[in-house]
């Protein structure tokens, strides 16, 4: 996986994570903005899976990489949603935080995505 966009996408996330904590600070609940932001978030996911599948033939993974690979990339692209639908529906300051952990998670995910595909 050549090019930026892993780590864009990995300090993308973290400053996602950043703005919901100010967010958490502030009292605020999820709005606008922070939805389009997890939506750059989860595009530039869904444009590094089709990164993956198109080059994924073209390198070599050891025995379950593939899974693997995969495996985060697709929970990549549920845990944004998933932390947005908790927020939306319990509008707390707790179920915003669960917000940043999403954000924070999706952080981990890019990370290990970099690490199970071969330098």
């Amino acid at each position: 996986m050549d090019g930026p966009l892993p780590l864009v996408l990995l300090y993308g996330s973290l400053a996602f994570a950043a703005v919901v904590l100010l967010y958490v600070v502030l009292d605020r609940t999820p709005d606008w903005g922070l939805l389009g932001l997890a939506g750059l978030v989860e595009l530039g996911t869904l444009v590094l899976l089709g990164v993956a599948i198109a080059q994924v033939g073209d390198v070599s993974l050891s025995g379950g990489a593939t899974v693997t690979l995969f495996g985060y990339l697709v929970a990549g692209l549920v845990l944004l949603p998933v932390g947005f639908a908790w927020s939306l529906a319990e509008r707390s300051r707790g179920a915003t935080a669960v917000l940043m952990v999403a954000g924070l998670a999706q952080a981990f995910v890019v990370v290990r995505v970099m690490q199970v595909w071969p330098s």
